[in-house]
């Protein structure tokens, strides 16, 4: 086991000891819970019945059309539907945004400043603590929404169709394009640590429904993309000699 792996499992069971010593108690998996409590309970947040500027109104309706008829269903009554659902889901995307905007921008602006190598040496376990405490909190909030909406697209979709909508929600940078990455880097991965890797960059393409910009989405994928390569190193491959090798051999 490398240096950096021994270093990274240390950071774990350091932050990991840290969280219950200081009864930190706001994981993503309890907000997601109590928001989910609030929406069963006919007492859903504001955000999901937002009262939509003008020019908003027209931006998601217009989303949700072009979303759905790229599906290229065949079946006008589906199509709307799904740009229906597509527009309100976007909707409320818009209005979380209002309400947390001022702390999920901080919150990532630390997660920045601790990953700058500018400064010297990237603060990873910085980062993590930042990761875990604020910026998966924050977003935990929209789960129910995003969790909310497939289940209503399943009804209406395919899985084939679904993956293709979100594929193209999230095209860059993509999970298929993202995971080949690492397979060229990496391709004698054993199937079990495949499936690790790929089922992250999944999980990267339902929880980017909750932005509202295409930078954000990159963010939210290289949370996930930064896991993975803790994960390579500890199967033993050594990312960063394999990515620079993979950035040389594409010159």
């Amino acid at each position: 086991m490398n240096k950096r792996i021994v270093l990274l499992s240390a950071s774990l069971i350091m932050l990991g000891s840290f969280l219950m010593k200081s009864g930190y108690a706001r994981t993503a998996a309890a907000v997601a819970a109590n928001v989910q409590a609030a929406v069963d309970a006919g007492a859903a947040p504001d955000w999901m019945k937002p009262d939509l500027p003008d020019d908003i109104k027209r931006n998601v309706e217009n989303k949700g059309r072009d979303l759905a008829r790229r599906l290229r269903l065949d079946d006008d009554a589906r199509t709307t539907q799904v740009a229906t659902l597509l527009a309100e889901h976007y909707g409320r995307v818009w209005a979380w945004h209002q309400k947390v905007d001022e702390k999920l921008n901080a919150a990532w602006a630390a997660w920045d400043a601790a990953r700058d190598s500018s400064k010297g040496e990237k603060d990873e376990l910085k980062a993590l603590t930042v990761m875990v405490e604020q910026i998966d909190p924050i977003y935990a909030e929209f789960s129910p929404q995003i969790q909310g909406l497939l289940r209503t697209l399943k009804q209406q979709l395919t899985d084939e169709q679904l993956v293709a909508l979100l594929d193209r929600i999230t095209r860059s940078p993509g999970v298929d394009r993202t995971y080949n990455a690492y397979l060229e880097m990496v391709p004698e991965m054993k199937d079990e640590e495949k499936a690790i890797i790929r089922a992250r960059l999944v999980q990267a393409r339902e929880d980017s429904l909750a932005a509202w910009t295409d930078g954000r989405i990159v963010k939210i994928f290289k949370k996930y993309k930064i896991r993975n390569e803790f994960s390579i190193d500890y199967f033993g491959y050594g990312y960063r000699e394999r990515y620079k090798a993979w950035v040389d051999k594409s010159k």
